[in-house]
């Protein structure tokens, strides 16, 4: 008998132990909950901060897109002026040859004047 009341007590002391184990387990799990819950909360956290990134790189791509566009118009602008100021600067020309046209035309009428004036003999002053 006392065999058996010694391997009952075995047992019993077993199934403690095993209890023990198993509480110790429950704890550990439960710590291991509550760092995965942690876990979870970073991992949302880090995913609103991306898609707030995300957010604000969308709305830098639209604002450079938008200074693209500014820049278009600019060069198409600035092309109209450099095409304006070339008809400028042609017309000009053409008034800078009839200006050179009308100084030889007044030299030449100088030149026959003094020639009348010396065929004449009169003194210009």
């Amino acid at each position: 008998m006392a065999e058996a009341e010694r391997k009952i007590q075995q047992l019993y002391n077993d199934v403690n132990a095993i209890y023990g184990m198993l509480n110790d387990i429950g704890k550990t799990q439960g710590e291991h909950g509550k760092q995965l819950t942690d876990l979870s909360q970073s991992l949302t956290t880090v995913r609103a901060t991306q898609m707030r990134h995300g957010n604000r790189l969308d709305e830098l791509d639209a604002g450079i897109a938008g200074l693209s566009g500014q820049l278009k118009e600019m060069r198409i602008t600035q092309m109209r002026h450099e095409n304006r100021f070339t008809e400028i600067d042609e017309r000009f020309a053409r008034i800078d040859q009839r200006f050179d046209a009308q100084d030889e035309h007044l030299a030449s009428q100088d030149r026959k004047l003094d020639l009348i004036m010396k065929a004449l003999d009169i003194s210009a002053n």
